[in-house]
């Protein structure tokens, strides 16, 4: 079963900021093939083409048609509403959090706790209780929605 294509050959778009790379974000793609499922894109300034679920495509600025990746302009530049958005106050370890959202396959409604969160709008996070060591890197801070830990319920464990 594939999904309907809301993208033409040629349309400029860009990818969802939430689920983007550090090296795609902000990048303007041009659409250059339909897949059964995915769209094949472009940079408009050139370079590597990337498969993508349409899903997490966004429709380019129109303003914008020379957005570069240069990692050296991250030094308060003018950048688009992203800019904003990717340099929030980083959450403190320990944070309780739940997850959902455009790319995240675990289920709804589970508790994680915030290992890490540098503010560039990824963070590194575990399910309460833990996971054998293991733990997410590079999840999307708009994924996550703050847990109130006052709000937790912890019941007593019944002994049969």
């Amino acid at each position: 079963m594939s999904s309907p294509h809301t993208y033409t050959v040629g349309d400029r778009v860009t990818i969802d900021p939430t689920v983007a790379r550090a090296s795609t974000r902000g990048v303007t793609y041009r659409v250059t093939r339909l897949l059964p499922v995915n769209v094949i894109v472009e940079p408009v300034n050139g370079g590597r083409p990337a498969k993508v679920n349409p899903t997490y495509l966004r429709p380019a600025p129109t303003a914008d048609s020379t957005t570069t990746t240069d990692s050296s302009s991250t030094g308060g530049g003018t950048h688009s509403g992203e800019w904003t958005m990717i340099h929030e106050a980083p959450l403190h370890p320990g944070t309780l959090v739940t997850v959902a959202g455009a790319g995240w396959k675990q289920p709804p409604g589970e508790l994680y706790v915030v290992l890490r969160d540098t503010g560039n709008g990824r963070v590194s996070l575990v399910p309460l209780g833990g996971n054998n060591g293991r733990y997410w890197r590079g999840v999307s801070r708009h994924l996550l929605t703050t847990v109130d830990p006052t709000r937790v319920r912890l019941d007593p464990e019944q002994t049969t």
